[in-house]
């Protein structure tokens, strides 16, 4: 008798919760808590939100040098011919060495193929070479990651797809401790929390 009513509480525990006006907490935000207790915000307790989750490390950690890692479009071309245009950063240590660009086309198969570009267009490319080649193109997505170097040896990581974070990691290296967030297409915003 003891066990069904462990049991009855145990399934309808959440739903009287919920009825009492407690809303339920994801194991996402408790994964980020747990971590960071100092990103704690009710507003992500029933969903985090990438966006929002990035305004709180960026108010509670204050970045002391932001750096473009990586840009990525995905657009069809004039032929509309699916392309990916990529700038990536080369970093020696801290300092910004050359931005190098590189293009794909895809087929319809799915291969990547390299399109050969000069010197001049493929090492520091000058905004107006960019532009040529997006012109009169319809954009998919528009990915860009950076490094946020945080004051007190603190470090973000995050991905954007235009406007919307899609994945942000905090490295907090003195006290050992770490989140990913990711936004994964089947199952959500997934969390994870790391101490050593």
């Amino acid at each position: 008798m003891r066990n069904i009513v462990v049991s009855f509480i145990f399934i309808l525990g959440p739903q009287f919760l919920w009825a009492q006006g407690v809303k339920p907490i994801s194991v996402s935000y408790e994964n980020v808590v747990r971590c960071f207790p100092e990103l704690q915000d009710e507003k992500l307790s029933f969903k985090v939100d990438l966006n929002r989750l990035k305004e709180i490390i960026d108010e509670k950690f204050v970045t002391s040098q932001s750096q473009l890692r990586q840009r990525k479009i995905h657009y069809l071309d004039v032929d509309k011919q699916p392309t990916n245009l990529i700038l990536r950063t080369q970093f020696e240590g801290a300092r910004k060495m050359e931005t190098v660009l590189s293009l794909q086309q895809i087929d319809e198969k799915g291969v990547v193929t390299d399109i050969k570009l000069t010197g001049n267009q493929r090492i520091n490319p000058k905004q107006d070479t960019i532009n040529n080649f997006l012109l009169n193109g319809v954009i998919k997505s528009d990915e860009y990651s950076y490094n946020d170097t945080k004051l007190n040896d603190v470090v973000s990581t995050y991905r954007r797809n235009f406007k919307d974070v899609e994945e942000i990691e905090l490295v907090d290296k003195p006290n050992k401790r770490s989140i990913l967030c990711e936004k994964k297409s089947d199952l959500g915003i997934i969390c994870t929390c790391t101490k050593k």
